[in-house]
């Protein structure tokens, strides 16, 4: 019985503690000035990821994919394919090389 009696009191401490609550005081343009500035923020917001997609920089993107691919294909052609073949096969240990031996 005695859980039950600190249950009541516990029960009653809250109610009490509810009816203490007082009205808060807000200003009249307070919920304009929470809505203007979450705007403010979100056009920050879009402004830095607009940036992202501005052209100077999808023409800069280009230009580095440009010179790469054209980098590469420069490199490309002065390597030969049987050069390529060999060093790939010398390094997995494909390739059959003569060796001269003494017993035949």
């Amino acid at each position: 019985m005695k859980i039950n009696v600190d249950m009541t009191k516990k029960v009653n401490d809250t109610f009490d503690s509810i009816e203490a609550i007082q009205e808060v005081k807000v200003s009249p343009f307070f919920k304009e000035n929470v809505m203007h500035k979450i705007r403010m923020a979100s056009e920050d917001i879009q402004e830095t990821t607009y940036l992202w997609f501005t052209p100077k920089l999808q023409l800069a993107t280009l230009v580095c994919v440009v010179v790469l691919n054209m980098m590469a294909f420069n490199n490309l052609k002065e390597t030969t394919y049987d050069k390529n073949v060999s060093s790939f096969a010398e390094s997995y240990g494909l390739s059959t090389t003569i060796e001269s031996t003494l017993l035949k």
